[in-house]
């Protein structure tokens, strides 16, 4: 994660102080250093004690934004903000501040009855492969009591089929079947240097809009390391410029076939060789075609598009 100092403010987190998991002593260490900080500050903790913070961001909810993605990146389970400027997130409430600092409404979604908001702070994609099941990653849903994708406008519903924490993967199953889906292929062996595309999605905040509405972005770069970190051979690295809404989205090849998720923002995937064991050991069927040729990027975009979805995080009222 690169650091990123500007004249006015230093955006701070667990990752970029210490390089490792916050737990126990250490997320107090963190804790009081973040209570000493300047205001635009919020501070998230998960279930295991793993804890992250941000301060002197441009507003509070990027704040919480930033504290929120450091606790989960940091290994945090259900991770949450508790304080925002000092103040305990009980007495200054998650919509009030994205109300101040967002134009987006503050939507009320009814699933069966019951109500949802959606949790802006957490942005990620997935994809389809096949029909009805929808891969992404285990840190997409775990602080989502329901997760929903976002189609021109308009939310479909989807179930959580099963989640496996130690890949970071997970597999949803949508209640409305999906014309398009992905081409995957995977090799004995990663190719250093094979250039990736990648398809992921950032919102829009249309005014008005009656739900959360997302632009797909599509990038290009290279594997520039066939193991992620400490040598994990489950992944890859690549040069692809991504954010948060790229997470559980398609890492591409040139002839357009899925050969990677991505896992995280600091831009390593999961290989589509480790993927397809989680798909197979739930007996998911997905689509497999060797294509020899190279297509456009614009093809690639165009095809991606129909198979990648934005998921909205939702959690009851």
């Amino acid at each position: 994660m690169k650091l990123k100092f500007t004249a006015i403010s230093i955006l701070a987190s667990v990752v970029m102080l210490s390089g490792c998991q916050t737990t126990g002593n250490s997320a107090d260490k963190l804790y009081n250093q973040y209570r000493g900080k300047a205001n635009n500050k919020a501070f998230s903790i998960g279930t295991n004690n793993v804890a992250g913070a941000a301060w002197s961001a441009s507003t509070e909810a990027e704040a919480m934004r930033l504290a929120q993605k450091t606790c989960i990146d940091s290994g945090g389970f259900n991770c949450n903000v508790t304080e925002v400027n000092g103040i305990a997130i009980s007495n200054k409430s998650v919509q009030d501040i994205q109300a101040n600092n967002s134009t987006v409404n503050n939507y009320n979604i009814i699933s069966q009855g019951v109500n949802y908001k959606p949790n802006l702070l957490v942005e990620s994609s997935g994809f389809f492969v096949n029909k009805d099941y929808i891969l992404t990653t285990s840190d997409a849903v775990d602080s989502c009591s329901k997760i929903n994708y976002e189609r021109s406008g308009r939310l479909f519903e989807t179930t959580v089929v099963r989640v496996d924490k130690a890949n970071n993967l997970a597999v949803l199953k949508s209640l409305t079947p999906n014309k398009s889906y992905a081409s995957i292929r995977f090799k004995k062996q990663t190719t250093q240097g094979e250039r990736t595309y990648t398809y992921g999605y950032d919102r829009t905040d249309m005014v008005n809009a009656k739900t959360p509405t997302y632009q797909g972005k599509i990038t290009d770069g290279i594997i520039s390391s066939a193991s992620g970190s400490n040598n994990d051979v489950r992944f890859m690295k690549v040069t692809n410029e991504v954010n948060k809404g790229n997470v559980g989205g398609p890492v591409l090849a040139e002839n357009g076939d899925v050969i990677g998720i991505i896992s995280n923002a600091n831009k390593q995937a999961i290989k589509s060789s480790m993927f397809t064991i989680f798909l197979n050991e739930l007996d998911i069927d997905y689509k497999v075609i060797k294509k020899a040729k190279s297509i456009s990027p614009a093809k690639i975009a165009e095809s991606s598009q129909k198979i990648t979805i934005p998921l909205v995080c939702l959690n009851e009222v």
